[in-house]
C-alpha cells in the first residue's frame, strides 16, 4: 500500500475493484470490452458520472479512462503486478468504500450483467465483435453510444 495515499480514488475506481474482486477477468481487454457492453445496455439516463470514451480496435474496444483508473489502482498497489487480481491493500480499499457503490445504478448493472456470463468471460470478448455500434464504427474510431 505504499503510494495508496499519495492518490485519489473516484467511483470509477472502486467500481474496477468491485468487479475484479468479484468476477475472473483475465485480460484488461475483457475488462474494457465488458465495460462497453455494460454501458451499451443501459438506458442514457442511468450513464450519468460514467464516462469512458471507447475507440475500436482489432480485437475489441479501448478506453484511456478505463486504463487510467486501471494504472491508478497498479501505481496504488492495490492491483497485483501485471495482473487483475486485488492486491492485499486493494482488498481492504475495496471492502471499505465498496458500500459507496450502492447509491449508484451503474455498478449494480455491471454485476447484474457479469452475473449473466457465469464465469463465461470469454464471451465478452467474442460479443463484442458482433455488437452493432462495434461493427458500425471503423477501426480506430470513437464508437458513440445512442441517447436514448
Amino acid at each position: 500500500m505504499g503510494n495508496m495515499t499519495t492518490l485519489t480514488y473516484s467511483l470509477q475506481h472502486i467500481l474496477l475493484l468491485k468487479l475484479l474482486a468479484l468476477f475472473p477477468f483475465d485480460k484488461r481487454r475483457t475488462i474494457h470490452n465488458f465495460l462497453f457492453l455494460a454501458l451499451a445496455k443501459v438506458p442514457a439516463i442511468y450513464r450519468v458520472g460514467v464516462s469512458y470514451d471507447f475507440y475500436k480496435g482489432a480485437l475489441g474496444v479501448h478506453s484511456f479512462q478505463i486504463q487510467g483508473y486501471l494504472n491508478d489502482l497498479w501505481k496504488g498497489e492495490l492491483l497485483l503486478p501485471g495482473s487483475l487480481s486485488l492486491s492485499r491493500g486493494g482488498l481492504d480499499l475495496y471492502y471499505r468504500t465498496a458500500p459507496l457503490l450502492r447509491y449508484e445504478y451503474f455498478p449494480e448493472h455491471c454485476v447484474k450483467t457479469a452475473l449473466q456470463y457465469k464465469n463465461n468471460l470469454w464471451r465478452v470478448n467474442h460479443e463484442v465483435i458482433f455488437h452493432p455500434l462495434y461493427r458500425n464504427c471503423k477501426r480506430g474510431r470513437k464508437i458513440v453510444l445512442p441517447i436514448f
